[in-house]
């Protein structure tokens, strides 16, 4: 099947715009259009029930009101209490405020609003926490581009302080993730011997839709380069078509003329596709296909901040305000993760997301939720999330029931809800109706492969444990065996020294002995010694004789000369 693509703009980021506004007051907190409907202090009027047309974006009153009415309704099974706690779609935003760094310093923002709920955040009957995140956009030259709503859902809010799992599930409508290619993904047509070529350098997939960077050439020698919005992109079986344009360079070329295009193909694919393998196929025919592969999601920097402030509002919050004081709330316990959630199909309908899966919340037990902060995504992914096709009927049933409402309230002049409820049966079952749908089925399915992966980890755990004390065990010999070891040698040396002390001091002729012995090894060095000395003195006295006989032989000499000169001269006178 081909799945057309809807008429967009070229997105230099692709991400929604809107999605959930503020409503505009009046002076006085009172609001422009008076008051249609009130529930425990959440205040609609007409204004806010436009936002529920379609291509309209969902605004704060509307989802603070229905999120208030759904915990009043929903809970079934005798439930007096709802197992979600929603502090107000603008408690993030006011966590952050005046420019808070942490989680503890944000607390002092809204230290007041969770007293406002008869125990706290940490009640019993609570097992999770719904807190709507607002994420400002910003393009790519960092100028803002609008909102974006998703759902940060705690799951088991105190298990940071009774050392049971507790984790940080981002609900998310619009997943963002990007890839660049260092080598460029590369196709050629064929038959044209490399003249005409495509290349793709970057990919991004924003909720439903996926973006593509390419850039393809053509030398005119096979005539005009093949127009890229005829391109295919196929997905889990079926191919998206007819994609947004945005060029950058746009040359179609001609017969001998060069051609090119370069920019960005925009697919709009189905909302409930989790493949992250597609394929490309560029213009009409002759391209090879090109194969696109995205790493699995991440998250993304706001969704580790969201984990790391309420997990220090959290242990601020317990510190203050808990049940116990004398337990340590590690803050660090939340384990954040990203559920595998359907995409939202269109620009508007984020804030319907946040309202519906927080609806889709109340109606699970409180101990279903605190085992959910153990699944892995694999299982997070079956769980039954809401698709486009449900939010679209959603927000049919809840434009409807809001006129029934507002009809109701101005024929009897109450505009306080629970009052009408209490006074009106079949107005209350018809509430509770646009609130749920029959899903059981779906939800015991998903809790079946929640207790067998859990049953698993559990068996895994136990051979690890019994792994682990296994090598104990053998630690545990080599130490014995070490120290035994150890012990033996120290007994041997023990046994030593009570021998030679029960032999008592040497005898008298051993230390006779070993004085002759000391004795012969003095007299051997001192004769070595005086041996030396003679042949140094016997040396020394046969150099004094060869010098006392050169003397003399020198000395009579010089005589003999004398003698023969006294002669001569005494001849001659």
């Amino acid at each position: 099947p081909q799945v057309p693509s809807p008429p967009l703009r070229p997105l230099a980021l692709a991400c929604p715009v809107g999605g959930l506004e503020r409503r505009a007051r009046a002076p006085g907190g009172r609001d422009a259009a008076g008051i249609g409907a009130q529930f425990r202090r959440a205040i609609i009027n007409l204004a806010d029930a436009g936002r529920l047309g379609e291509g309209e974006d969902l605004n704060d009153a509307i989802l603070d009101f229905f999120i208030r009415l759904g915990q009043y309704l929903i809970p079934e099974d005798g439930d007096k209490e709802p197992p979600v706690s929603y502090l107000g779609s603008i408690f993030w935003k006011q966590l952050r405020s005046a420019f808070a760094n942490s989680g503890e310093e944000g607390w002092k923002n809204v230290q007041n609003w969770a007293k406002r709920k008869a125990g706290g955040l940490f009640k019993p009957s609570y097992g999770a926490f719904a807190v709507p995140i607002n994420e400002d956009l910003k393009d790519d030259d960092g100028k803002d581009a609008g909102n974006h709503w998703w759902l940060a859902l705690v799951l088991n809010p105190g298990g940071g302080a009774l050392k049971e799992p507790m984790a940080v599930m981002c609900l998310d409508s619009m997943q963002r993730r990007t890839k660049k290619f260092e080598e460029p993904l590369k196709s050629e047509c064929a038959g044209h011997m490399h003249r005409y070529t495509v290349e793709v350098s970057e990919v991004e997939q924003a909720g439903y839709l996926i973006i593509i960077t390419f850039d393809a050439r053509g030398d005119g020698s096979f005539g005009a380069l093949q127009r890229p919005e005829r391109s295919r992109l196929v997905v889990d079986g079926y191919a998206c078509v007819d994609p947004t344009l945005g060029l950058k360079i746009n040359m179609p070329g001609d017969d001998g003329i060069a051609g090119r295009f370069q920019g960005t193909l925009t697919f709009a694919m189905d909302g409930r596709c989790r493949s992250s393998v597609f394929e490309l196929n560029y213009g009409e025919e002759g391209f090879k296909p090109i194969r696109i592969e995205f790493d699995p999601f991440q998250l993304t920097k706001l969704q580790k901040d969201v984990s790391r402030f309420l997990g220090g509002y959290l242990s601020k919050e317990w510190e203050i305000n808990g049940p116990n004081k004398g337990l340590r709330f590690e803050k660090q316990s939340a384990r954040a993760l990203v559920a595998d959630v359907h995409q939202q199909e269109n620009l508007n309908d984020c804030g319907v997301y946040v309202l519906e899966n927080t609806l889709r919340s109340l109606r699970l037990k409180k101990t279903f939720l605190k085992t959910m902060a153990e699944a892995s995504s694999q299982v997070l992914s079956s769980y039954p999330w809401p698709s486009q096709k449900d939010i679209t009927t959603r927000k049919l049933k809840l434009k409807g029931i809001v006129a029934r409402l507002f009809s109701t309230a101005a024929e009897k002049g109450i505009t306080d809800v629970e009052k009408l409820l209490k006074e009106d049966a079949k107005l209350k079952e018809e509430v509770l109706h646009s609130l749920t749908e029959a899903r059981e089925d779906e939800v015991d399915k998903f809790a079946e492969n929640l207790q067998t992966e859990l049953a698993k980890r559990t068996q895994d755990k136990e051979k690890e444990a019994a792994e682990l004390k296994r090598r104990e065990e053998i630690v545990q010999a080599r130490r014995e065996e070490e120290r035994l070891k150890r012990e033996e040698e120290a007994r041997k040396a023990e046994e030593e020294r009570l021998e030679r002390k029960r032999a008592g001091p040497p005898r008298k002729e051993e230390d006779k002995n070993k004085k002759k012995e000391q004795a012969k090894r003095s007299r051997s060095s001192s004769s070595g010694d005086s041996s030396r000395s003679r042949s140094r003195g016997k040396a020394k006295g046969k150099n004094g004789k060869r010098d006392k006989r050169a003397a003399s032989s020198a000395s009579d000499d010089s005589r003999r000369t004398a003698k023969s000169g006294r002669k001569k001269s005494g001849g001659s006178g």
